[in-house]
């Protein structure tokens, strides 16, 4: 199973499966891209998604993670999703549960995770003038490494999945 994270500053901060980090995406695509069409929820649905954020676009996106937070305490967590039983209650398949309220409970790690990882990005510049920035990064060890090392310039050209899904 590999696992997923963001990655920001000095710190990665574990989510959990690439299938619970891929439903996520699919559900701020369904729930904030489709539903509130007025918002650019690019700087998520794409930045954040497949390439990295750079640092003039970490307030923004807080931002933005923020309404989603927000639109996803409106949606029923049994009704929002189709969950699949088989991946239910099973970890080396998902972290997420079916049993909470809302769909903002069922991925609140993500909301506090991702501040995190803003925050250290933030800290990590204020200290060493070193922007390191926030992505999305595969979280264990061979995959972090076969990753950390790539150029901006190969997220900025990236088409298609994420490398983090490759």
């Amino acid at each position: 199973m590999r696992t997923i994270g963001f990655d920001g500053g000095h710190s990665i901060y574990e989510l959990g499966p690439a299938q619970d980090v891929v439903l996520f995406f699919e559900c701020v695509k369904a729930y904030a891209e489709h539903d509130h069409p007025e918002t650019d929820w690019s700087l998520l649905t794409d930045r954040l998604y497949r390439r990295y954020l750079r640092r003039e676009e970490l307030r923004p996106a807080l931002g933005l993670m923020m309404q989603v937070q927000e639109i996803f305490a409106l949606k029923p967590a049994k009704s929002a999703i189709e969950w699949n039983p088989n991946m239910l209650g099973d970890l080396q398949k998902s972290w997420l549960s079916s049993d909470q309220a809302t769909l903002a409970d069922v991925f609140e790690r993500y909301f506090e995770r991702f501040e995190k990882a803003c925050n250290s990005a933030e800290s990590f510049f204020e200290s060493f003038s070193i922007y390191q920035p926030v992505r999305v990064v595969i979280s264990d060890t061979p995959g972090f490494m076969r990753d950390k090392n790539k150029p901006l310039a190969e997220y900025d050209a990236l088409e298609g999945k994420p490398f983090w899904l490759q």
